[in-house]
């Protein structure tokens, strides 16, 4: 990864900038993602972080802040690791401004290495709305295989919206 972006695994320190950056860029991540109304203080925001402080000390599917140039500017994680089924599910978000520069493309780069190699996953997926085209690109650049269309199975606010899944296995990864 560039110097200039690096992964910190989420803690408390980072509970206000994320709220802040969260609140200033509701309307932007509102586009696609589902949680923004469950995210209404930096309390809301702690709890979050609480959460997955407490999975990844389990061994579970951690979450990360996304930092270019020492500041904070998205968050990227796993949504689920599967251990017996050798499956992870990652995710990922930027503020508006900091999109276009690569800086998600190589967070899900280093995830797809902590998850392949680190968790010892077989498979990795990304599950984004099918009309998020700077998502789908995202997946599409790393590698990853479309390998379903699924129907109407995210509610985004007003409605249920169809998602594209991606997945890329371990032997695509390492060949």
């Amino acid at each position: 990864m560039p110097p200039s972006i690096t992964l910190e695994p989420l803690k408390p320190a980072h509970t206000l900038p994320l709220y802040l950056l969260t609140e200033s860029n509701r309307d932007y991540l509102r586009q696609w993602l589902p949680w923004l109304d469950h995210v209404r203080s930096p309390d809301d925001t702690a709890a979050f972080i609480e959460s997955s402080m407490a999975t990844a000390s389990f061994g579970g599917a951690p979450n990360f802040a996304i930092l270019h140039e020492g500041t904070l500017c998205g968050v990227a994680g796993f949504h689920g690791i599967d251990p017996v089924q050798g499956i992870g599910s990652i995710g990922y978000w930027l503020a508006e401004s900091y999109t276009g520069k690569g800086i998600i493309t190589e967070s899900v780069r280093s995830l797809l290495k902590m998850g392949f190699d680190d968790f010892d996953l077989n498979k990795i997926e990304i599950r984004c709305a099918v009309d998020n085209h700077r998502s789908r690109a995202i997946a599409e650049r790393l590698g990853f295989t479309h390998e379903a269309t699924l129907s109407q199975s995210e509610w985004l606010y007003t409605g249920y919206v169809d998602q594209a899944l991606y997945s890329l296995l371990a032997t695509e990864y390492r060949g």
